[in-house]
């Protein structure tokens, strides 16, 4: 039988994207017959208690007394959760059937694996989105997230990687960790509210060794209509991006050269971006400073 999972799901005020979460999911906990749980975290809402009550035996909601946001959010359930395997997972994601046993073999395999994560589709397409097979890269004195050029199948293993397939990171909103392992070592507080997290948990992970991987026979759906697309504007959302990307680059770059590229690229921008009376790249740098001297005081 495979080890049983607890699935933390953070939510804010997102009910309508929560059902169609849990309608996939619950029935294939059901038929997994595992003992597995769900979590489901209300971010400060104090509305899904009453929104969920009586939906089913495994499910149970956490109400924080305040909106906290994603990373602590999910660390308020995985301290709440009863399993030694904890599947993060987003609300706007839908998993498809037989999609936990594969992350659960694969985790479970190998001790040096931190981290897995499946197939992401996207709405109603049949191919991968580009959330699938992430692929981190420097270039242009940045460091930048892209599709892999590798190629999967949704639902098969790859030929050439049939434990799993190499990531730059495993998704946030849909990977399976081991909980006492993010116990341990938990998102990084200095990219909060959101984005380049989950990139930064995975380069711990490989800084100390490990492994993340994409298992592609897991297959979920993202709907892509959750809570920050729905509800913070666009300039906030790339701000945090850009923020986030130099507060990464800063914390994990050592290399001399690649590091006076960055600093040379990113100079460089400043100059021509104010040229042209544009100061949003001055704007992410101030806010990147601000965060960045924050997490060293």
């Amino acid at each position: 039988m495979s080890a049983p999972v607890s699935v933390v799901i953070p939510s804010l005020d997102d009910p309508g994207l929560l059902d169609a979460c849990l309608a996939a999911l619950l029935p294939e906990l059901a038929r997994r017959g595992a003992g597995d749980e769900v979590v489901v975290v209300d971010d400060g809402t104090g509305t899904l208690a009453a929104h969920l009550a009586g939906r089913d035996a495994a499910l149970r909601v956490l109400e924080l007394p305040a909106n906290v946001g994603f990373a602590r959010a999910l660390l308020a359930g995985a301290e709440a959760a009863r399993h030694d395997l904890l599947l993060a997972l987003n609300p706007d994601v839908v998993v498809r059937p037989g999609s936990l046993e594969p992350l659960v073999e694969t985790l479970e395999r190998d001790p040096g694996t931190a981290l897995v994560a499946p197939c992401v589709l996207h709405g109603e397409a049949a191919s991968p989105g580009e959330e699938t097979l992430p692929e981190l890269v420097f270039e242009g004195g940045m460091h930048r997230v892209r599709p892999s050029a590798l190629e999967v199948t949704p639902g098969e293993a790859h030929p050439d990687h049939p434990g799993g397939v190499p990531a730059g990171f495993a998704l946030g909103g849909a990977m399976l960790a081991r909980r006492a392992e993010l116990l341990a070592e938990p998102f990084d507080r200095r990219y909060e509210p959101f984005y380049w997290e989950d990139v930064d948990l995975a380069e711990r992970a490989r800084a100390a060794g490990r492994r993340v991987l994409v298992d592609p026979r897991s297959v979920v759906v993202h709907l892509g209509r959750g809570t920050i697309g729905a509800r913070v504007p666009e300039v906030l959302v790339r701000a945090a991006i850009e923020r986030n990307r130099l507060l990464f680059t800063w914390k994990h770059e050592r290399d001399p050269a690649r590091l006076a590229a960055h600093f040379e690229a990113l100079a460089a921008r400043l100059v021509e971006h104010a040229l042209d009376g544009e100061r949003e790249e001055l704007l992410w740098l101030l806010l990147a400073l601000e965060r960045d001297a924050g997490a060293g005081a």
